[in-house]
């Protein structure tokens, strides 16, 4: 029997499992010890070794009652050709996931939350989930990024809103975020003086004028307060707080965000209440499978 003869009943009549079987087998040197290395039955490694042998048309192994099956000449021969095939199937297989297409996560994350969380979290993600890929996308106002969550645009995204909110579809909490509003040391006994008012300062509020501005709006109408100064809209909150530090404005901050600033006495926090956000993702109905495990480690990072 020919290499080429040999080859075509492969293409036409053989199973990779059957070969694979043979292959087992031959190198163990028992039809048991396969079946064990196989995870399957005995009788089912006969079963397949036997179909192989009728579909070639030649004994693969000599047997006799009570002997170890030993291979025949024509099985010696089949050996080192089933070996080429199964090693030049893996090697076909494995180019196959290597260069698989790679599956894109369209992700809107703030640029705190980028800095302070994802950029820790980007070789994690990409070490359990090697086939995806991440698209940051840029951020927008709670309202249009549930609607680009709803119509697919977006994969994930992470947005706050009011405490008394309602959750929208395909969104769940993360957690609540007390805000603070922050401003030069000295603020608070200058207002309790009398010096200045709150009216005095320009706010500078955190995210992109187009993203947040209503929203800023609204705080300032629950204060009470009009100020004399058109608010800023910055997205750094670092930035936020050397302006702040440097007597440019009063912020509106996340509280956990400036922690640290307050307690070595850059900034300040000021005696006004303010009413928690909270923390949502959101998640496309459309959105590829593995979004859901990356969802799941964004809440448990992102919980303050």
């Amino acid at each position: 029997m020919t290499d080429a003869d040999f080859l075509l009943r492969v293409i036409e009549d053989v199973t990779f499992a059957q070969l694979r079987t043979f292959a087992c087998a031959a190198r163990a040197g028992s039809f048991v010890k396969a079946a064990e290395q196989l995870g399957i039955s005995q009788p089912a490694v006969s079963e397949q070794i036997d179909t192989l042998e009728r579909r070639l048309g030649h004994r693969l192994f000599d047997r006799r009652r009570g002997t170890t099956p030993v291979l025949s000449a024509d099985g010696e021969e089949a050996l080192e050709i089933v070996q080429t095939i199964l090693a030049a199937s893996s090697l076909l297989f494995e180019h196959a996931r290597q260069t698989a297409e790679k599956v894109a996560l369209r992700i809107s994350v703030g640029p705190f939350l980028r800095e302070r969380y994802l950029r820790a979290l980007v070789p994690r993600i990409y070490r359990d989930f090697p086939d995806i890929e991440i698209e940051l996308c840029p951020t927008a106002s709670s309202t249009e990024l549930m609607r680009q969550i709803e119509t697919g645009e977006l994969d994930l995204a992470t947005y706050a809103l009011p405490l008394g909110a309602e959750v929208p579809r395909h969104s769940r909490q993360i957690c609540e975020l007390p805000l603070a509003l922050v401003g030069p040391v000295g603020t608070r006994a200058r207002l309790a003086a009398g010096e200045i008012s709150l009216e005095d300062f320009q706010f500078i509020f955190p995210g992109s004028k187009d993203s947040v501005a209503r929203w800023a709006r609204k705080v300032l109408r629950d204060l009470g307060l009009r100020p004399r100064v058109q608010p800023l809209f910055i997205e750094f909150v670092d930035a936020i707080v050397q302006m702040v530090e440097d007597g440019h404005g009063i912020g509106h901050l996340m509280t956990f965000s400036v922690t640290d600033e307050i307690e070595s006495g850059r900034i300040e926090q000021l005696d006004v209440a303010l009413p928690p956000m909270r923390r949502l993702i959101g998640r496309s109905p459309y959105a590829p499978a593995v979004a859901r495990e990356i969802e799941d480690i964004f809440c448990d990072v992102l919980t303050v």
